[in-house]
């Protein structure tokens, strides 16, 4: 499958697919006529790496991931990864409800923002 048909598929672009590549997260595409040629292995390798990067896993854990044989290794990093979303899930929480009072306070008082009204 060309570049572009994976792309499509993947539901990325072109230029994420060749980024990926050069950063060293994927190996080499095997080239037809000069043009890579995606096999549903290199495609179930960039959906593993997109879904990572959706869960917010850098390109530098991807790499720690790649390079780490044990799974408690491989464990660690992803627990650590989802600490994180767990920590920033709390700090949204906090925000949501902060809003949601200024937002059920407003029909008795004007908000002031810069002192102004």
């Amino acid at each position: 499958m060309k570049i572009n048909e994976a792309a499509k598929q993947l539901r990325t672009s072109a230029w994420t697919l060749r980024y990926y590549e050069q950063v060293g997260i994927m190996a080499p595409v095997a080239r037809t006529s000069g043009m890579r040629d995606y096999t549903a292995t290199d495609i179930a390798q960039i959906k593993t790496i997109l879904d990572l990067r959706d869960c917010g896993v850098t390109i530098d854990e991807i790499k720690q991931l790649q390079a780490e044989n044990s799974v408690a290794g491989q464990c660690q990093i992803l627990t650590t990864q989802a600490a994180e979303l767990r920590a920033q899930i709390a700090q949204l929480q906090d925000s949501l409800e902060r809003l949601e009072t200024k937002i059920t306070r407003l029909p008795t008082q004007t908000l002031q923002v810069n002192g102004q009204r």
